[in-house]
This record gives C-alpha cells, structure tokens and sequence, in this order.
C-alpha cells in the first residue's frame, strides 16, 4: 500500500498556511547560513562542530571572556532551553561561523534529536 503525500512539488492550488510557515523558516536559515552577521565578542555564537559544517550549535561565551581571546572560551547550550549541554569547551575563532541567530536552531543537535558527543573538542 502506498502512502498519500498532502502535497508535491508540483502540486496544484494555493501552498497551507503551515507550508508557508516551514517555507519561510527554511529560507531565513538558507540566509543566515550563507551570510552570517559578525561576532562582536559579545552574545551567542554560532559554533561548526563538525568538520564539514552542516551543524552548528549555539555557544555562549563565560563570563569574563576577553572579545579578543583565542580560543574563546564557551559552553555549548540548548538553543530553546537554554540549558548548559556541555562543560567549558576551548573553541577556535576559526570554528565561529557568526553570532547565534534563531534560523540556526533548524541545524543544531537538540532539534534534530541527536546527543552532542561527550568527546567532543573544538580546536582548529
């Protein structure tokens, strides 16, 4: 038996206010992704956790942390809850994509249901 989809890409008719929705939630992150705002030294960043780029992940600065330093020191924290997922991590300025904006959380970890590995480092 196959499974009916709602709708293809080339369906016929007006798009579902709920298509409008995930349309333009995956074109504020296609946005973000290709043109990232400046870190400042201050707020949220943006961190690529893998090697190839795809996830990010939100990291918040300690406190105390210079604007400057190399490595920054971070923790890697949920991007709803805003609760701590990791320790202090050293992370390479070289591994900021930018400052955390919310069309980011479509790439993260926690909303893709996925563990951030307890081994994780973040050097260059």
């Amino acid at each position: 038996m196959s499974a009916r989809f709602r709708r293809c890409g080339h369906g016929t008719g007006p798009l579902h206010p709920g298509d409008h929705k995930a349309v333009a939630e995956f074109t504020a992150m296609l946005t973000a992704r290709q043109r990232p705002a400046p870190w400042t030294g201050h707020g949220d960043i943006a961190v690529r956790i893998t090697p190839n780029a795809r996830a990010l992940e939100r990291g918040r600065p300690i406190e105390g942390q210079q604007p400057d330093a190399d490595p920054v020191a971070l923790v890697l924290i949920h991007p709803d809850t805003e609760t701590a997922l990791t320790g202090t991590l050293h992370c390479a300025r070289s591994r900021i994509h930018g400052a955390w904006t919310d069309p980011y959380r479509l790439l993260t970890h926690a909303l893709a249901g996925r563990a951030i590995d307890p081994d994780l480092t973040l050097e260059a």
